[in-house]
């Protein structure tokens, strides 16, 4: 079903009513969910309505884009959307509620049934980037005491919910013992207790852990399911491999904006003004560092009229710089958030990252530096010497970027500020400026002594 036919429903005597409804319902809500974002509000709101059953506009709402989702909540009004959060699994209606305002958050808790708002106000404590702020607190805890025929029959009767395949024992104050499948629970005698039949090896993660740790452990260990404990090991919930790909997804995408300087929100989903005011502000860090380049330039201004063939090779120069500093904030940035870098080898590979900046520019320098001087004469009507005032130039302010761009992703995170940062605009026009003022300083150095 595409977005073209979608809109069939918007114009004027091209569907009734049920086929509307029809046409929106045969859809796949994870689809509609992806291409809302595409429509008006009031058109996003009345395929919301269209859509059968309580569940889909469950799906819709929690698989769609945040400003899509802000949208048809205002729309349906708080009345509307408690019924909804009601019967969404805990970790999901928090993640909705959490993106309201701290008055509108009490507001909604207060209409809900005081177990539902007491297990959403548990939640969200933790950040959703954490194991805590996406795990789901209902799943299959069982006391290591339980009969595995008593278990079964309860499950067949519908007293126990099956909250999948993975049952988790615990002991009288709630601490983890281990865990036995679905699998295990059919194969064991009637007369067994389940922690006669729990595996004790079961990987858990803590309640602060950062969804990096979480997404590395379950590829570690190949399981899709994880159970969230505290420091005593008391277990609280799960986390499953759909939430942490979801997450893992946002953040992805947010640290890639970032890096190229807009919004963190979808920026698909934006208006054409909100995309302008969300990504002119990095604009204007370009802007400014314009104009401390040309205040650099104009420093220099005497030695450039006396020098200016050097003034050829800006670009060279800051691009290669620039290349070089990305180059190694990239590599840091995508090791902390994939786990590969870690407090033990960090010093590591922050200096094996400034030693490949300082080897490039070095060897770079030298290339660059024994060209030009032999083209210098010839193709520039220069002398020799701008090889070597080029060469040098380059060898210190690629050196000076590869330290920089090494640099730049630790002293973010020293201060708490995302580390993806370190790839964006910012640290690319701070390494311009000091590339710029390096190679100026330098190659005007070697004409103004030699030449």
């Amino acid at each position: 079903m595409s977005l073209s036919e979608l809109k069939l429903i918007f114009e004027d005597g091209k569907l009734t009513e049920p086929e509307a409804r029809e046409l929106v319902n045969s859809m796949n809500h994870f689809e509609i969910a992806r291409i809302l974002h595409s429509f008006t509000v009031e058109e996003k709101s009345r395929i919301f309505e269209l859509l059968d059953s309580e569940e889909k506009q469950q799906e819709v709402l929690y698989e769609t884009d945040r400003e899509t989702r802000k949208e048809i909540i205002d729309h349906l009004g708080h009345e509307e959307l408690v019924p909804l959060i009601e019967t969404m699994p805990a970790d999901e209606a928090t993640d909705i509620i959490q993106e309201h305002p701290p008055e509108e958050q009490a507001e909604i808790l207060q209409k809900l049934p005081q177990e539902d708002a007491r297990v959403i106000k548990d939640l969200i404590h933790y950040r959703e980037e954490t194991a805590g702020g996406m795990m789901d607190p209902q799943f299959n805890k069982v006391r290591q005491d339980v009969l595995a025929g008593d278990l079964l029959m309860s499950l067949v009767r519908g007293r126990e919910k099956d909250h999948g395949h993975y049952f988790f024992v615990v002991d009288n104050e709630d601490r983890l013992l281990g865990f036995f499948k679905m699998r295990d629970l059919l194969h064991a005698p009637a007369s067994f207790r389940v922690d006669q039949i729990t595996r004790d090896n079961m990987p858990t993660v803590n309640l602060v852990d950062p969804i990096e740790r979480v997404a590395n452990l379950m590829d570690h260990e190949h399981m899709s399911t994880l159970p969230v404990v505290d420091a005593k090991n008391v277990v609280y919930g799960i986390v499953t491999f759909d939430d942490v790909l979801r997450v893992m997804q946002d953040e992805a995408s947010e640290d890639i904006f970032t890096m190229v300087g807009t919004s963190k929100a979808d920026p698909f989903a934006k208006k054409t003004l909100s995309k302008v005011k969300t990504r002119a502000p990095w604009l204007l860090t370009t802007f400014i560092g314009g104009l401390v380049s040309a205040f650099i330039l104009k420093q220099f201004q005497f030695r450039i009229s006396e020098f200016s063939t050097i003034l050829f090779f800006v670009p060279f120069v800051l691009g290669l710089a620039g290349n070089v500093g990305i180059q190694g904030a990239t590599v840091i940035v995508r090791g902390l958030a994939t786990g590969d870098i870690q407090q033990d080898n960090l010093r590591r590979v922050v200096v094996s990252e400034i030693s490949v900046g300082l080897i490039n520019g070095a060897l770079f320098g030298l290339i660059c530096g024994l060209l030009i001087g032999v083209a210098a004469g010839p193709l520039l009507g220069s002398k020799p010497l701008l090889g070597m005032a080029v060469g040098l130039g380059i060898i210190l302010a690629v050196s000076a970027a590869g330290f920089v761009g090494s640099m730049a992703p630790m002293a973010f995170m020293r201060m708490e500020i995302d580390p993806a940062i370190s790839t964006g605009p910012v640290v690319t026009v701070l390494n311009d400026i000091m590339g710029l003022f390096v190679y100026m300083l330098a190659s005007t150095f070697i004409f103004s002594l030699l030449g």
